[in-house]
């Protein structure tokens, strides 16, 4: 279930995506049982309770994104991409998913629960409605109003669809609740459309969306630099980046951009498209495409960027540099910068060579150490998400 693949691999991606989802191809590897419910030693799957309550149950999912949970020490939040699970109770769903479990420090989580849709029920932590057997159910409903070039609905069985995907999650300071970014795409087996960048309230202690607002929308595709994600609260504003690859190659990019959005860290101001201000060189403008690079040599396919103070590391940036895995760290006093190197390697994706679409390289603050930041990817090999330890 590819997601979020910049330009340059959209059309490969997304043929894969109607070639398997639409075909209802549920696949993966054989599911192993986990130990302790603390979970297992990287590098390790993210999985759920219904992967292993039964033989024969398995999730192909992409991407994962997690968040502590607030007044629940110890537990996160997790938001997956597009899912296909087989076995007792088989189904898909087109955008985001959620789980819950415990968040140990250098562990992998292992018997993450899966949530209900909040409209079904109340259960904030997963512990009610048979969680165990609880296959994924959708987090949020299909964005209206996505169309096809021509301006036909994006909605075609077997030929495109709508999802709403996930692009970060932060806790709102202050408060007991969740912010969730994400972007309105139309998917096609030619192309994927960004055309909406939105963001919802999560309130664990009651289960429940709300506050959900679309800032961004622009039929024909939105701009990259409205393309957000990675939200990150601090000094009184609500932080959000953005990549673009300006220089392709072959499943990887030789040159581009990552730019820096800020809006007061308010609903009425973030749900405002007009509040929103972008970094330049010299300060601040309300001009998105006057948008300058704050990563000195950027070369992004994608960027990941979330604070690890509980890890002694502040704000770190993870910049995917390709389809095969490579990908470099950046570090930063604050989001502004200034963005400083801080080590590259390649996650391991059927062997980590070729054009394999290893995407989603995404960081676990709740779960990394003051030794390893702990960083999960779509594997490919098997269609779901892994976690490795990368030294820091």
């Amino acid at each position: 279930m590819p997601r979020r693949v910049p330009r340059a691999g959209a059309a490969f991606a997304a043929a894969a995506v109607l070639a398997g989802v639409f075909a209802g191809a549920g696949g993966g590897a054989p599911v192993p049982r986990p130990g302790a419910a603390s979970g297992a030693a990287p590098p390790a799957r993210v999985l759920s309770r219904y992967e292993t309550a039964a033989p024969g149950n398995s999730i192909d999912r992409d991407c994962g994104y997690s968040v502590a949970l607030p007044g629940r020490p110890g537990r996160s939040l997790w938001l997956f991409c597009d899912s296909v699970w087989k076995g007792a109770r088989p189904g898909m769903w087109f955008g985001a998913t959620a789980a819950a479990g415990a968040a140990v420090p250098g562990r992998v989580p292992t018997a993450l629960t899966e949530l209900p849709s909040p409209a079904a029920a109340p259960d904030p932590d997963g512990r009610a409605l048979g969680g165990a057997a609880r296959p994924p159910q959708g987090l949020l409903g299909a964005p209206p109003g996505l169309v096809l070039p021509g301006g036909r609905p994006c909605h075609d069985p077997g030929t495109a669809y709508s999802a709403s995907w996930v692009s970060g999650a932060a806790r709102r300071p202050g408060t007991g609740t969740l912010l969730i970014t994400y972007t309105d795409v139309c998917v096609t087996a030619a192309s994927i459309s960004t055309q909406g960048f939105g963001m919802v309230e999560y309130r664990p202690g009651r289960g429940v969306l709300t506050g959900r607002a679309t800032p961004f929308t622009a039929p024909g595709g939105l701009p990259f630099q409205q393309n957000l994600g990675s939200p990150v609260f601090a000094g009184g504003y609500l932080y959000l980046f953005a990549a673009v690859c300006d220089v392709h190659g072959f499943g990887a990019c030789a040159g581009g951009r990552v730019t820096l959005a800020r809006v007061r860290a308010d609903p009425a101001a973030w749900r405002d498209a007009a509040a929103y201000e972008y970094r330049t060189a010299g300060g601040w403008t309300r001009d998105a495409f006057q948008a300058a690079s704050i990563v000195p040599g950027a070369a992004p396919y994608a960027v990941h960027a979330a604070g690890y103070a509980r890890a002694g590391k502040g704000l770190v940036m993870i910049e995917q540099r390709g389809l095969d895995g490579r990908y470099r760290l950046w570090r930063a006093p604050a989001p502004e910068g200034p963005w400083r190197p801080a080590g590259d390697g390649t996650v391991g994706c059927s062997g980590g060579t070729g054009l394999d679409q290893c995407r989603a390289l995404i960081g676990h603050p709740a779960i990394s150490t003051p030794a390893e930041l702990l960083m999960s990817y779509y594997d490919p090999a098997d269609d779901h998400v892994r976690v490795r330890a990368v030294p820091w």
